[in-house]
């Protein structure tokens, strides 16, 4: 068995404080025999925290409870403090699994049980970091953004307590990977999960002193692989072009990095930043927040060999290889074009008319400067594309068994569909390019109708859709109700459409005549079945 308790005698003795336990504690769960498929279904489908190392994990649980069956006489119901850490990963990982197993399972014991075995335990090992970060991502699904932001910020602080303390010769080459990649999905926790406005990462990349991920198969046998550094080897490796998915985590953790900055730019004021307006920033200039962003993420996309790219290939060969590898590779491109929806999105007219063609915004700041010609065609054409590429991907990924219904997903789908909405009551500002896609929105809703179904963070999601097409719909019919209307009338609904945690604009004034939520989506839950059957 492989051992992945790396601490010093002094940290093992230090009791972890801080973790919020304020959930009721449940009657405690029965974990030798529930859920065996939990670590599986973990691993396909949460590929961007992939530190999961199936069979020294089943090793390492399987031995904890067998201890603690010898010992009590009955199947482990909580598991005391010294067999706690794999018990408090497992149970976390039975959590986050359920809404994609069997939704209507109660979950929360489960979690609570996770919660109270790593607030108890009293060693800063490996399985703990783990069970924190999958903490992290079951309160993000939940709608609870600010727990989730506690435990990712004390997965990093242990992480990194581990990775100072680490000897490398009294350590295995797989125990170091699993250190290696429990970083680096600590790293994309950072940057997935806040509480509010994304926050400066507490892991930026510039400091990192630590290798690459290895590739799937490497890790997977706990061998030594070609090692990468950040900022040093990477851009100019042969490995920089990523040709097949068993490299897919390196180039999801940079894709990532450049995500978050793109999302933090945008909700951080975009092109109505101060910094922009001051120094009369146009998006097409050399030095420009939007280019250098759309700049770095064109060379990420560059690194994507021909098998990466979607929707140059298609999802059912990834699938087709082996479980897990469809959602890994639809993770990597959903992160390109969420970025490029995001990029593209913010300088477009927030309320058009129903005749507007391809153009930068209407109201203030405005640009001083006349685009290139093609400019604004361009970018209409990367911004409708981006959103039906997402549609079309998570669709595919359901029509070939993989469904991904996770909290980044859901996040690509909402997103998705907003734009969807857009361009289905303002054809002209995609010049009619869009025709044909109507069918887009209809597939997003069902998505997000079964997300919500699942994970708490998804009802926030639903109700600014509906707020968005009860606008949309309206404005497109009947222009004059909004006229001399502007993107400051309507500042809660926009800044609900770049929230990822789900929050929704809450009822406004803004929104008079919507139809009530629920009975919208009983409406269109109907309308999908009939259309199905």
């Amino acid at each position: 068995m492989v051992r992945t308790t790396i601490a010093c005698a002094r940290c093992r003795h230090r009791p972890v404080r801080g973790v919020p336990t304020d959930t009721p504690h449940p009657q405690h769960p029965t974990l030798n025999t529930t859920w065996p498929e939990a670590g599986n279904v973990f691993n396909e489908k949460f590929p961007e925290i992939p530190f999961l190392h199936m069979s020294s994990f089943r090793k390492s649980l399987q031995s904890s409870i067998r201890k603690e069956n010898e010992i009590s006489g009955t199947p482990v119901a909580h598991g005391r403090a010294e067999f706690g850490r794999a018990t408090a990963l497992y149970a976390a990982l039975i959590a986050v699994t359920l809404p994609i197993i069997e939704p209507d399972r109660k979950r929360d014991e489960y979690a609570a049980l996770a919660k109270r075995l790593v607030s108890v335990d009293d060693a800063a090992d490996i399985y703990q970091v783990q069970a924190l970060v999958v903490l992290a991502i079951y309160e993000w699904g939940d709608g609870k953004p600010y727990r989730a932001w506690i435990y990712s910020g004390m997965a990093i602080r242990l992480v990194q307590l581990i990775g100072s303390i680490i000897d490398p010769q009294k350590t295995t080459e797989l125990q170091r990977a699993i250190h290696n990649r429990t970083f680096w999905s600590c790293f994309v926790l950072d940057r997935l999960v806040f509480c509010g406005k994304p926050q400066p990462p507490a892991l930026p990349l510039a400091s990192i002193d630590t290798h690459w991920p290895s590739l799937d198969t490497d890790f997977a046998f706990g061998t030594s692989g070609i090692k990468l550094f950040p900022g040093k080897t990477f851009e100019d490796s042969p490995r920089s072009i990523v040709e097949d998915i068993d490299g897919y985590f390196s180039l999801l953790v940079q894709g990532i990095d450049i995500w978050s900055d793109i999302l933090k730019w945008v909700v951080s004021g975009g092109r109505r930043h101060p910094d922009v307006v001051a120094s009369k920033e146009t998006p097409w200039s050399a030095r420009s927040s939007w280019r250098t962003n759309y700049q770095r993420l064109q060379l990420w996309r560059q690194k994507h060999g021909n098998r990466i790219r979607y929707p140059d290939v298609s999802v059912d060969g990834h699938v087709s290889l082996r479980r897990g590898n469809g959602e890994a590779f639809a993770y990597v491109n959903l992160i390109y074009h969420v970025s490029m929806l995001f990029l593209c999105r913010e300088y477009i007219p927030f309320l058009p008319t129903p005749n507007s063609r391809p153009c930068g915004p209407v109201d203030p700041p405005l640009l001083e400067e006349l685009a290139p010609s093609g400019w604004w065609e361009d970018r209409a054409n990367d911004l409708f594309s981006a959103s039906s590429n997402i549609t079309a991907l998570l669709s595919e990924l359901k029509r070939e068994g993989a469904p991904l219904l996770t909290p980044f997903a859901g996040f690509c789908a909402f997103s998705a569909a907003t734009m969807n909405i857009y361009v289905a009551c303002f054809p002209q500002m995609n010049l009619g390019r869009s025709k044909g896609r109507e069918s887009d929105l209809d597939v997003d809703l069902a998505y997000l109708d079964e997300f919500q179904a699942r994970w708490p963070m998804g009802a926030g999601w639903w109700a600014t859709i509906q707020r968005i097409r009860d606008l949309y719909q309206r404005a497109s019919e009947d222009r004059s109700r909004y006229a001399g209307k502007t993107r400051a009338d309507f500042i809660r609904l926009e800044t609900s459409i770049h929230d990822c945690t789900g929050a929704s604009p809450g009822e406004s004034s803004e929104f008079v005549g919507l139809e009530n939520r629920e009975m919208a989506r009983q409406e269109h839950h109907s309308k999908y079945h009939k259309q199905a059957t």
